[in-house]
């Protein structure tokens, strides 16, 4: 439904002749002559078709309808002005609030802010974890790291990578008796199930894995449950078991040696990591800054891999 195209100045100049009840002083406020407050003032009745003030011999009165129109504008102001300030603080300070998925901030983006900051000392990233999806204006938030498809209405949406999963385990159960060499030795050991993709039934589980490995006969019902990925990657580098690991955000680890993925068979997650803004933020500086600097962490750790 288009928006009416409302007689904005008026609407102003109203607002501050309806606060001091008199046309000189909202005059002065806007520095406007009186004569031009006035004409706003007739713009506007002439446009509700309804009187708002009664002259009186010394001074102004508001109609009931004034009344009415003043409360609700000056709450429509004092919101404007919230946002205007919100906006120009943002800028001035170079504050950037992010919306991140706890496994993201915890397994890729936390370990790395300090490069950021490093680079944009004048910027100061605030970061806030959470599984749902925000509403920018209402919760504040600049911008966010989502997990999907990349199909989220009124954002501006830059891929950051595609994820998918292989077994991953502590270099431990590569070792012993009970050795993991071979995808059938995956019965001899604990399973760690991640139930954070329960939501999507064509995200892969290890029915899924085993099955494409060709493995018959492992009961996949077995074994610890874990509702995070990166909790799930924890205890596999704790020895606790095998873990259907997300490889992108557990290479850290796996260079580090805490954890080995040893098979080469991987299934993609269906879902991707993006970085996602509303379309009227996309010029912040903060934001463009976030948004090269991720990029470049990327290529960096292509070069890496």
């Amino acid at each position: 439904m288009p928006r009416r195209n409302y007689p904005m100045n008026a609407l102003r100049v109203f607002e501050a002749a309806a606060r001091n009840l008199s046309f000189v002083k909202a005059s002065e406020e806007l520095s406007v002559t009186a004569a031009a407050v006035s004409q706003q003032v007739k713009v506007l009745e002439t446009y509700l078709g309804l009187a708002l003030f009664r002259r009186q011999p010394k001074g102004l009165l508001l109609t009931d309808t004034g009344q009415l129109l003043r409360s609700e504008l000056g709450e429509v102001f004092l919101s404007l002005d919230k946002a205007l300030t919100r906006v120009l603080e943002t800028e001035t300070r170079g504050s950037l609030t992010l919306s991140v998925a706890p496994t993201f901030a915890m397994m890729w983006l936390i370990p790395r802010l300090q490069k950021f900051h490093v680079l944009y000392p004048e910027i100061d990233v605030r970061v806030s974890t959470g599984l749902g999806l925000v509403d920018f204006q209402r919760d504040e938030i600049d911008a966010a790291i989502r997990l999907g498809h990349g199909d989220w209405f009124g954002l501006e949406e830059v891929l950051l990578f595609e994820e998918s999963v292989t077994p991953m385990c502590s270099p431990k159960l590569l070792e012993g008796e009970d050795a993991i060499r071979t995808a059938s030795d995956l019965s001899k050991h604990v399973l760690l199930h991640n139930h954070s993709m329960d939501y999507d039934p064509e995200a892969p589980t290890w029915e899924t894995w085993l099955t494409a490995a060709g493995v018959p006969g492992v009961d996949v019902n077995r074994g610890t449950h874990y509702s995070l990925p990166d909790h799930g990657l924890q205890a596999s580098i704790d020895g606790a078991g095998v873990v259907l690991g997300w490889q992108v955000l557990a290479e850290k680890d796996v260079l580090a040696g805490r954890v080995v993925a040893p098979f080469d068979l991987s299934l993609p997650l269906g879902n991707s990591f993006y970085f996602v803004y509303p379309e009227a933020y996309s010029r912040r500086s903060s934001i463009v800054a976030f948004r090269e600097w991720l990029l470049s962490e990327l290529s960096e750790d292509q070069k890496m891999a």
